[in-house]
């Protein structure tokens, strides 16, 4: 081996080749395609079905207590119901979520080594209930190429299109604009929106400028997702990731979990001032 090849393998790999590395190693290089081409893509089997379950408790119990009311997950008829939110500190096992390979693996591609968990937070579809209209999750922002928000949509039961279905417009990444008319925010009236149907443990992750929402429920029983949203690490999150850790849940993780949370950003600091010390474990990563 030469001189140049040992210091090439001795150094550590670039943002780039790491990045493109798992995406090798986990086999994604057609998902990393398809999310350019049409703005989403869907892992099969990305969760093992016992995982899907205890998240589907969990879900259900949180928000059976903020309904108010006992919910059924294959019976309910009652209407709307709450949603969940603040996932990540309702139980670990939401903690092993934010860390799928798959989904992560896909994240950083879109958004950087340096990404950051912004929320975990389940929409949950009733009969009878709301039905969202198509949008962006780069709500807040000014949409680009590439992208500063995605989100990972775990189905927790079962999608079809009757039953609440993710919906979405491919290509739509490409306008760089929002749905604006009552006709291009419907689902049911924009003749280029599809139902993603897939299997529990199944996974779609969607770039934040894709046109999405979900399909009207029309049977009894509950719709239950998981919404995992990223972002870089200068956009505020959605929930106070940061703001909740505990020394408990960084010492049952792998190091790169406090990076996750945004534990090691300088950002927000007060009087005393930034601390750059945290800087050094994302040196070299901010891409």
């Amino acid at each position: 081996m030469s001189e140049a090849a040992v210091l090439a393998e001795a150094r550590e790999p670039t943002s780039r080749e790491y990045v493109f590395g798992e995406i090798r190693r986990l086999g994604l290089e057609q998902n990393v395609f398809e999310l350019e081409e049409q703005g989403y893509t869907v892992v099969p089997d990305a969760i093992p079905m016992d995982m899907v379950e205890h998240m589907r408790e969990v879900i259900i119990a949180q928000v059976s207590e903020k309904t108010g009311k006992q919910l059924d997950l294959h019976a309910w008829d009652g209407g709307n119901v709450r949603e969940g939110c603040y996932l990540l500190y309702e139980d670990p096992i939401f903690e092993k979520l934010a860390q799928n390979a798959y989904t992560v693996a896909l994240m950083r591609y879109l958004l950087g080594r340096s990404m950051v968990l912004s929320t975990i937070y389940s929409h949950v579809r009733t009969k009878g209930g709301p039905v969202p209209q198509l949008h962006t999750d780069q709500w807040t922002l000014q949409l680009s190429n590439p992208v500063s928000v995605a989100v990972a949509n775990y189905a927790l039961v079962d999608y079809k299109r009757d039953l609440g279905a993710f919906a979405v417009v491919p290509g739509s990444n490409q306008w760089l604009r929002r749905p604006v008319s009552e006709e291009e925010r419907s689902v049911e009236t924009n003749p280029d929106c599809i139902p993603l149907e897939m299997k529990a443990g199944s996974v779609v992750v969607c770039a934040g400028s894709t046109w999405h929402a979900a399909y009207e429920r029309k049977a009894p029983g509950l719709r239950v997702n998981a919404a995992v949203a990223y972002c870089r690490p200068y956009i505020r999150t959605q929930e106070l990731i940061r703001e909740g850790v505990t020394q408990e849940m960084l010492d049952r993780n792998p190091p790169e979990f406090a990076d996750l949370l945004g534990v090691n950003n300088f950002l927000g600091f007060g009087r005393e001032g930034p601390d750059f010390g945290k800087r050094k474990p994302l040196l070299g990563r901010f891409d």
